[in-house]
């Protein structure tokens, strides 16, 4: 019997020094891939920000490129926040499940009954419901259904407007819908804005207080927050540029409305974080995290993949949505707004989870490169 427990404990240390040394292997092979990408990317200024890779919730590629601030001179480092843009989706959506699991919400709720204490004098069909505005199928419309006037420099005028929640509400009652609910798929943010407003209704609290007491403190996302406030200053941001050919030189991006769709900063290695607990029942129950990873387009158009808050896809199908290039499933959300680009990326439940934000927005291609970093990763 002692020998058999001996035997059993040569064997683990056997095993747990072989991965131990595995890693010690693949993370210099991955530095030097890595290194070699990101600085062809920086050089060209195609790149300021920063990149999280990790390997079955290990890191195996970590690195920071650029300026945050080019008036100071202040690199980038690990704590540097930055706009998440629509990567928020995944966030928020797990914010409703989380409040559908308290009982506060039901995906089956009607948005007309959610919103029933405010004031509008446009209209919402009355079968719109959570699930519908969490898979882009309520059939409400995106940003291409605002004035004209307010379209100008890629929707700059709208996105400075200042709106109450009550204001944003009857805003997008007069806009135009797409479709009746669940008939097609269609991206819409407007249908993303209205969830922090439910939510907030739901938990009489602003969204950046939702987010921190529900989501970051419970999963250590310490650099991962929400404002509302245009006049807060936010601690380590980083600011947002875009490169104007015709003068040669950097723009910075002064202000959009922090209110619109309850924008969140963060950093590449808490969103790396944030994409692992999609494997990891406990903040979220399983059925949850499923609900999130399917795929709800398929009865509606097999050429989309949407699950809830990420795009879905299975490896196999041809999705229209975005190829990688891999045949192993995977889920991803990229973002962009006025400077700020941001990528996640979750492939094979965990086995590769990709994150990196950068704040040269129309530099960065940032598909391009999700492409290119799965190609090095040769999965």
């Amino acid at each position: 019997m002692k020998m058999i427990t001996a035997l059993s404990l040569v064997m683990f240390l056997f095993l747990s020094n072989g991965c131990q040394n595995k890693k010690k292997e693949i993370a210099p092979l991955y530095n030097q891939k890595f290194d070699s990408l990101f600085n062809a990317h920086h050089s060209q200024d195609l790149f300021h920000g920063g990149v999280v890779i990790t390997h079955s919730g290990e890191t195996v590629y970590e690195n920071y490129f650029g300026l945050a601030n080019r008036g100071w001179n202040i690199p980038f480092d690990k704590d540097v926040k930055l706009d998440i843009a629509s990567v928020n989706k995944s966030i928020i959506a797990a914010l409703v499940l989380k409040a559908a699991e308290e009982g506060r919400l039901n995906l089956e709720d009607n948005l007309v009954d959610l919103l029933s204490g405010f004031s509008y004098e446009g209209s919402f069909h009355p079968e719109i419901t959570l699930h519908h505005m969490l898979s882009h199928s309520s059939g409400l419309p995106d940003y291409e259904g605002v004035a004209e006037d307010l379209k100008l420099n890629q929707f700059l005028p709208f996105k400075r407007l200042r709106f109450t929640n009550e204001d944003y509400v009857d805003f997008i009652s007069k806009i135009e819908p797409i479709n009746t609910p669940g008939q097609q798929f269609y991206y819409s943010n407007f249908a993303y804005h209205l969830l922090p407003i439910i939510l907030e209704e739901t938990y009489q609290k602003p969204f950046s207080k939702i987010l921190e007491e529900k989501l970051a403190l419970p999963l250590g996302l310490k650099n991962t927050v929400s404002e509302s406030e245009n006049e807060v200053v936010i601690s380590k941001l980083a600011n947002a540029y875009n490169y104007q050919d015709e003068t040669g030189q950097w723009h910075q991006n002064l202000f959009i409305d922090l209110s619109l769709g309850r924008r969140v900063f963060s950093t590449a290695s808490d969103l790396n974080r944030w994409a692992q607990a999609m494997d990891n029942p406990g903040w979220l129950a399983a059925e949850s995290l499923n609900l999130m990873q399917q795929n709800h387009q398929a009865e509606i158009d097999a050429s989309f993949s949407y699950g809830y808050g990420w795009v879905v896809i299975d490896g196999e199908n041809k999705s229209r949505m975005v190829d990688l290039g891999t045949k192993k499933p995977y889920i991803i959300h990229g973002g962009s707004t006025e400077g700020y680009k941001a990528m996640l990326i979750n492939i094979n439940r965990g086995e590769y989870v990709i994150s990196f934000l950068s704040n040269v927005g129309n530099r960065t291609d940032e598909i391009q490169l999700a492409q290119q970093i799965v190609n090095l990763l040769n999965i």
